[in-house]
C-alpha cells in the first residue's frame, strides 16, 4: 500500500504543466498549483510513513520495524531526488602544453591539448618574433595570433628564414567572449642542420666538386611521423587551403608532416608543390619547381594507394 501511494504521489507531482499560452496568461496560478502538488505529495508520503510505522506491531520485532523505516527513508529520498535533481557540475577547461624542437627552417608543431573548451573558445598566441607565422589561425597584432580551439592540434610554427635559437611563446585559452580561462608558455627551439663543417677537411674537399650547386637535395624518405588520422585530415585540409591561396612554401612545409606519416593524399599534394605544370596552374613558378622531388613524391603517393599519382607521373617530362 505504501509503495502504490508513493508511486501515485510521484506520478501526480511529475504530471506535465499546461501549454505555454496558459502559462503566459496565468503564470502565478500555475506556480501555486505546482507548489500545492509538491506539498500534497510530501504530506501523503509523511502520512503513509506514519501509518505504516504505527501499523507494524511491536511483536514482530525491531528488525521488521528497522526494515520498514529504511524502506520509507529510501522511498522518500527517491521522491526528493526526482523532484529536486542535483545540479551537474561543469568540467573546468584545461590547457596542456609541451616544448618542441627541430632544425632550422622546419615548422614545429604547437603541442597544445585543450580539454572541455567552452563554445567559441580560441587560443591566443603571443610573443612570436617578426617573420614567424602559423599554419592556421589569424594574425591580430604584430606578434599575436588567434586560433580556434578546435583547430589548435594541427597548428605549426614556421620560423623566420634561417632562424636558429629559442622562442618562448605564451598561449592563453579564452572563451567566446574573450575572457581568459587558463594560460601557459611553450619553449620552441631550432638548431642548425648538420653542415659540412662537422666533417673532416679531406672529406669536405672531396665532396665539394662532386655536387653541383644547383643540384636538388636528396629526398628525405627515412622519416616516419606518428600522426593520428584526425590530425592528418586537418593538416591536409589546411595544406589545400594554402595551395589555393598561393602560399606554396607554407603549404609544402605543412604537407610534408602528413606525407612523412605515409598519407597518400598528402604526398600527392606535396608533389604538386614541386611539379612545374601544377605550379603554373597555381600561378607560381621559378625556383619552387623541382622535377626530381615531384617525381619522388608522386611515386610515393602511388605506392601508398593514390590512383591519381600515376597520371601525374605520366604527365611529367621524362628524366634526363
Amino acid at each position: 500500500m505504501f509503495t502504490k501511494a508513493v508511486a501515485q504521489a510521484m506520478q501526480e507531482a511529475m504530471e506535465p504543466m499546461e501549454a505555454p499560452s496558459v502559462l503566459r496568461n496565468s503564470g502565478r496560478r500555475a506556480l501555486l498549483r505546482v507548489g500545492a502538488r509538491f506539498a500534497i505529495a510530501a504530506a501523503v508520503a509523511a502520512a503513509i510513513a506514519m501509518i505504516v510505522v504505527m501499523a507494524i506491531p511491536a511483536s514482530q520485532g525491531p528488525g521488521v520495524q528497522s526494515n520498514a523505516i529504511a524502506s520509507i527513508s529510501s522511498s522518500w529520498q527517491s521522491l526528493k531526488t526526482s523532484l529536486f535533481p542535483a545540479p551537474q557540475r561543469k568540467r573546468a577547461a584545461t590547457l596542456a602544453v609541451e616544448d618542441s624542437s627541430g632544425f632550422a627552417d622546419d615548422p614545429l608543431p604547437l603541442r597544445l591539448r585543450v580539454g572541455a573548451p567552452p563554445p567559441g573558445a580560441v587560443i591566443a598566441i603571443n610573443k612570436l618574433p617578426a617573420g614567424a607565422r602559423l599554419t592556421a589561425g589569424k594574425r591580430v597584432a604584430a606578434n599575436e595570433w588567434r586560433v580556434s580551439a578546435s583547430e589548435i592540434s594541427a597548428v605549426s610554427v614556421i620560423p623566420p628564414d634561417g632562424f636558429v635559437g629559442q622562442m618562448v611563446v605564451t598561449v592563453e585559452l579564452r572563451d567566446g567572449d574573450g575572457a581568459a580561462l587558463v594560460g601557459s608558455s611553450i619553449r620552441l627551439s631550432w638548431k642548425a642542420a648538420a653542415s659540412v663543417a662537422a666533417q673532416p677537411a679531406a672529406a669536405v674537399v672531396a665532396a665539394v666538386p662532386a655536387r653541383p650547386a644547383a643540384a636538388s637535395p636528396p629526398p628525405q624518405m627515412d622519416t616516419v611521423r606518428n600522426l593520428d588520422p584526425k590530425e592528418i585530415s586537418v593538416v591536409v585540409k589546411r595544406g589545400q587551403d594554402l595551395l589555393a591561396s598561393g602560399d606554396i612554401a607554407a603549404a609544402r612545409l605543412l604537407l610534408l608532416r602528413a606525407a612523412e606519416a605515409r598519407d597518400a593524399r598528402a604526398a600527392l599534394l606535396l608533389a604538386r608543390t614541386y611539379d612545374p605544370m601544377a605550379l603554373k596552374q597555381l600561378g607560381a613558378s621559378g625556383p619552387l619547381a623541382d622535377l626530381a622531388q615531384a617525381r619522388n613524391w608522386y611515386q610515393k603517393a602511388k605506392e601508398w594507394g593514390e590512383p591519381e599519382a600515376q597520371r601525374q607521373l605520366d604527365a611529367l617530362a621524362p628524366p634526363r
